[in-house]
């Protein structure tokens, strides 16, 4: 974008980093269309989130946000995952978000950004990788590096000189290298206090530094996730109200300032960066962890406290923080990332093919907010969100600065921002803009039973929607829009090589599978079963059975979805379609196991709909079996709608009725079976007096029950 008009430069983006930032950037500069690849010099995604020497993680480290708060959008997290989960289960869930959404493909892993020097046409970037040193141009470079990996210690050093040992938070991994000895943790932020809680079990000696006063929050309120009240408050409220609610409800609780025996903070609890912990009060209580003051001095072994007091310690454990670094950014340009004033916390004002992604500290989790910044970033590049004019952009930062120094004092006020107001302005921004990427985009979907009525509508709906969209089918044909690949449901290896090859079409992932292939015609249940009845059951119960557990491996990595397409006659059966209803009926109940199985990685979600005109009536309807005045038609269009809303769904639902009659018809059979069964005898009834199955030989027990045995033609 050039510097006086709104309109981005053309070409290739680069992004810097691997992390939560990073991954999120990608994945929302590729569902808009623009070309990007991805630097990341470890060998895998996931960022600070992995244990590793270059990273801050260590093994017990948990969320400080708790999970409906931290999730991105379109990826929930499991359901029964803890209400702050685990280290291990965040790199989880990002690395299993990244290879979802195909972003991992775009990534140069064990690749380093050694300078990134700013040309004409762009950015020229140098960088080391397994190939040694190369040299590329791109048009925009997004640096998404994090600010969790440049150790900050206290600057000036304290006087005087400490004989025994120290380090840094970002170099602590486990609490058994302490074992015995008297440490001392400097800080009270998050890690701080995760630390400490760790070496009360085995240190000899823990004390805690408190220079300044914190707010000691527990998890839960009320029984609630603590962070879940104050996002609650803020759809409502200014934050000094919302502080004032929150304090309030901190007092009534008897979770107040005192809760840690912990110097009490001289600000309010929106005005700094609470803690959470619900051990740390206890163990200080319990004189396992001793509080301190802040460090004055060092003279050997002994540490000096402000408020007079000395301890002597064999380990000082610095939990000061990070320092925001771009170290491949020349510093005359980029002097201190943390004091960059950048619009919307993305946008430099004056250098238009340099972006920001993730150089925030926000009052919650960093998902949301990088998830936002991205799709604002991806509307810019795209071309259909242009940057403001600079003089706008500039009272924006400035009022945006003003309120961050009002609120948090000088504690990074550039970087500073309240998660929910920002993702509320977010929304706005992008709120004229509609037109950004299909709900669908880039969704990788295999749907069985393409070629027919239902499968070429659902096909033609998702690619609309922009997803990736293969079929299997008897027949292969490339010709539409929706590639088909030939397969025999029915025979297991078929299915395998099947799958296989959607895959590959696919680019080698699977999001989404939708079992619609199906198979009607009479088969009255008072027959022994024949060769239709046999083969209703193969394809519609285990065909779908056999093709979702082949791709069930593919769908687990990207937490995909299942959607089968069952049959009103699961839940209401009808006369003479036997083999039908048996299948369908089955099929819902291995959805059922299916979800208790894999529900925590796969959504699982049952379609049930009416009768749709379409051929797979038609060998009923020459039987003279027709249930047409039984059953009453819907359009397919409204079939195709619930199930694309079961794959857009934030979280997948269990049954969907795709029709208000169909939800009454559903809720009576499984609620009062005895009515429903008598509605259906009594409809069927009425049908036989009126002569509907006269001329069908498979309908004469029927008949002879009812009186109407001579009525055949």
């Amino acid at each position: 974008m050039d510097a006086g008009r709104g309109t981005a430069l053309p070409g290739r983006v680069a992004v810097v980093g691997g992390g939560v930032a990073g991954i999120s950037a990608v994945k929302a500069l590729l569902e808009a269309g623009v070309e990007v690849c991805g630097i990341e010099r470890a060998g895998e995604l996931g960022g600070l989130w992995r244990l590793a020497e270059d990273t801050a993680a260590y093994e017990g480290l948990r969320l400080n946000t708790s999970r409906p708060r931290t999730e991105f959008s379109d990826h929930p997290m499991p359901a029964h995952w803890p209400d702050y989960p685990s280290r291990a289960q965040l790199l989880s869930y990002v690395q299993e978000y990244a290879e979802r959404f195909g972003v991992e493909r775009h990534y140069r892993v064990n690749t380093e950004l050694v300078t990134a020097r700013r040309t004409p046409e762009g950015w020229l970037l140098r960088l080391a990788g397994p190939g040694g040193v190369s040299e590329e141009t791109v048009a925009h470079l997004v640096v998404a590096n994090g600010h969790n990996h440049t150790p900050r210690l206290p600057e000036p050093p304290y006087p005087g000189r400490f004989e025994g040992t120290v380090s840094h938070a970002h170099s602590y991994r486990e609490p058994s290298a302490f074992a015995g000895r008297r440490v001392l943790v400097v800080g009270t932020g998050n890690s701080a206090m995760d630390i400490a809680t760790e070496l009360a079990e085995h240190a000899g000696e823990v004390l805690l530094s408190a220079r300044r006063g914190v707010w000691v929050l527990p998890k839960r309120l009320l029984g609630r996730p603590t962070d879940q009240w104050n996002g609650a408050l803020a759809a409502v409220l200014p934050w000094r109200l919302r502080q004032r609610v929150s304090q309030a409800m901190l007092r009534l609780t008897g979770n107040g300032r005192k809760r840690a025996a912990l110097p009490a903070s001289r600000e309010g609890v929106l005005q700094d960066h609470p803690t959470l912990s619900d051990t740390v009060p206890a163990l200080v209580a319990a004189g396992r962890i001793g509080v301190r003051a802040g460090v004055e001095s060092l003279e050997g072994l002994r540490v000096r406290f402000t408020d007079g007091r000395e301890d002597e310690v064999d380990h000082i454990l610095w939990c000061t923080g990070y320092r925001a670094t771009a170290p491949f950014l020349d510093p005359a340009s980029v002097p201190d990332p943390a004091r960059l004033p950048l619009y919307r916390h993305v946008f430099p004002l004056d250098e238009p093919a340099l972006s920001f992604v993730g150089l925030m500290q926000s009052t919650g989790s960093a998902l949301p907010v990088v998830e936002a910044q991205s799709r604002l970033l991806a509307a810019h590049l795209s071309g259909r969100l242009p940057r403001p004019a600079r003089d706008r952009m500039l009272t924006a930062v400035t009022t945006e600065l003003a309120a961050a120094r009002e609120r948090w004092g000088a504690k990074r006020p550039h970087m500073r921002l309240d998660v929910d107001r920002y993702l509320r302005q977010v929304a706005r921004d992008l709120a004229d803009r509609r037109d950004t990427a299909p709900p669908l985009a880039g969704r990788r979907v295999i749907v069985t039973g393409a070629a027919g009525t239902f499968g070429r509508a659902l096909g033609a709906r998702f690619t609309e929607l922009g997803a990736r969209v293969v079929g299997l089918d008897l027949v292969a044909d490339d010709t539409g829009r929706t590639p088909v690949v030939a397969c025999d449901l029915t025979d297991p290896e078929s299915v395998t090589k099947g799958v296989e090859e959607a895959v590959r079409l696919l680019g080698g992932g699977v999001d989404v599978l939708v079992n619609n292939a199906g198979r009607g015609g009479p088969a009255p249940a008072e027959l022994r079963p024949g060769g239709e009845v046999r083969a209703q059951l193969r394809l519609n119960l285990l065909a779908a059975w056999d093709v979702t557990a082949t791709a069930l491996p593919y769908l687990e990595r990207g937490r995909g979805r299942v959607v089968f397409i069952a049959s009103r006659m699961a839940a209401l059966p009808l006369p003479l379609a036997a083999a039908y209803g048996v299948s369908k009926r089955a099929l819902a109940a291995y959805a059922d196991t299916l979800r208790l199985e894999v529900g925590s990685h796969v959504g699982v979600t049952t379609v049930y709909p009416s009768m749709v005109r379409s051929p797979i009536h038609d060998s009923t309807r020459e039987a003279g079996l027709s249930l047409d005045g039984v059953s009453r038609p819907e359009p397919i269009e409204g079939v195709v709608s619930a199930v694309v809303s079961a794959v857009t769904a934030r979280r997948a639902p269990r049954d969907v009725a795709t029709t208000r009659r169909g939800r009454v018809e559903m809720a009576l059979a499984r609620h009062v079976p005895a009515l429903t069964g008598r509605i259906v005898r009594r409809t069927v009834a009425a049908r036989l007096t009126a002569g509907a199955f006269d001329g069908a030989p498979l309908a004469e027990g029927l008949r002879r029950r009812a009186g109407r045995a001579g009525a055949a033609g």
